[in-house]
């Protein structure tokens, strides 16, 4: 009887396998490992640990990717993609550029500060990509996204000021996640989070300045 109940689980795993459509088995491993990895960093994730996550066969991970390697190529998008996400929908360009500004740096902020793991692992993914060879382009990819979708944003926020702005969009898109970028390994250094939130204030001012523009908010 225990060996029928077996066979029976067995077969029944071996059909949900087969129901779970080659991209949405990707899509499975890469939320895993985004989850891993921020829980245990990026040395501790083992591909074990990963389809220990996401309930799946280890030898299912082989069928959805060829080595690690190429799925840490689908974990930094994924990661990327959720903070244009958290920008794009924190910012309703009609209301300027000042607010766009604040909305989206304030958005972008509880981001961060909702998940520790998640920031560490994104810097670790960076490093890695750095420091590995034929991956240094996904690291490049990863920062000229952010600008990239930082950029798109402000400028639709810009097209609805009335006049001409102090600083080319461009310029101001760099300094923002720049700053936002030292911002953000300030707070995993010292977690001191009234000192980040002054600081943050600061960096929303100064880019609202530089703008020609008046800052939304005016006391911390």
């Amino acid at each position: 009887m225990l060996a029928l109940r077996a066979s029976v689980n067995s077969r029944r795993r071996l059909v949900s396998l087969a129901r779970i459509s080659a991209q949405d088995r990707r899509s499975q491993f890469v939320e895993a490992a985004i989850k891993v990895m921020s829980r245990e960093g990026l040395e501790r994730t083992t591909t074990r640990r990963i389809a220990e996550e996401a309930g799946a066969p280890q030898g299912a991970f082989h069928y959805a990717f060829r080595d690690k390697n190429e799925l840490l190529t689908d974990v930094v998008g994924a990661v990327t993609m959720q903070v244009e996400r958290v920008l794009r929908d924190a910012v309703d360009p009609t209301l300027g550029l000042a607010a766009a500004i604040e909305d989206g740096l304030q958005a972008f902020w509880q981001h961060v500060v909702s998940d520790d793991g998640l920031q560490l692992m994104q810097y670790e993914l960076t490093i890695f990509c750095q420091r590995t060879e034929g991956f240094a382009w996904l690291a490049e990819w990863q920062y000229a996204r952010y600008a990239s979708a930082a950029l798109e944003v402000f400028q639709a926020a810009a097209a609805h000021e009335p006049g001409p702005l102090d600083i080319d969009m461009t310029d101001l898109t760099n300094f923002l996640v720049a700053a936002m970028d030292g911002l953000v390994i300030q707070y995993e250094v010292t977690h001191d989070e009234q000192r980040c939130q002054r600081d943050l204030f600061n960096v929303i001012r100064a880019a609202t300045l530089l703008t020609g523009l008046e800052p939304r908010i005016l006391t911390a």
